[in-house]
């Protein structure tokens, strides 16, 4: 696991996150995460992981589904991509990793969602 707020992200890489945010998320990732946070049927005051979050849509639309009293943790292996999704809010635990390296404890009830990655 890798602090976010101490690493270097290139710039190129926080640019590349902030035109996908911009360009495909309303395009194609904004109209699917609804629908796979759905499939995942959350409810409030649960624990959800998203697994390759990208710029955090699947975890904003979790979050709405959990409420406060529910956790999301969201996880992607590239730094401009979690820095922009940071930047876009909400209460989400964002961490840098992989899915074959959690850097999470075991939790078997803990749904778990992958929208794009």
């Amino acid at each position: 696991m890798t602090s976010l707020a101490h690493s270097a992200v290139p710039a190129a890489q926080i640019e590349a996150a902030e035109a996908y945010e911009k360009l495909f998320v309303p395009a194609l990732f904004g109209e699917w995460a609804p629908r796979v946070v759905a499939a995942a049927a959350l409810s409030a005051g649960d624990r959800v992981l998203d697994i390759a979050c990208g710029t955090g849509v699947a975890a904003r639309e979790a979050l709405r589904r959990v409420g406060s009293s529910g956790t999301v943790v969201a996880l992607d292996l590239n730094h401009g991509m979690l820095q922009v999704a940071m930047r876009l809010g909400g209460a989400i635990d964002y961490q840098h990793g992989t899915a074959e390296s959690l850097p999470l404890p075991p939790k078997p009830s803990t749904p778990c969602c992958a929208s794009s990655g």
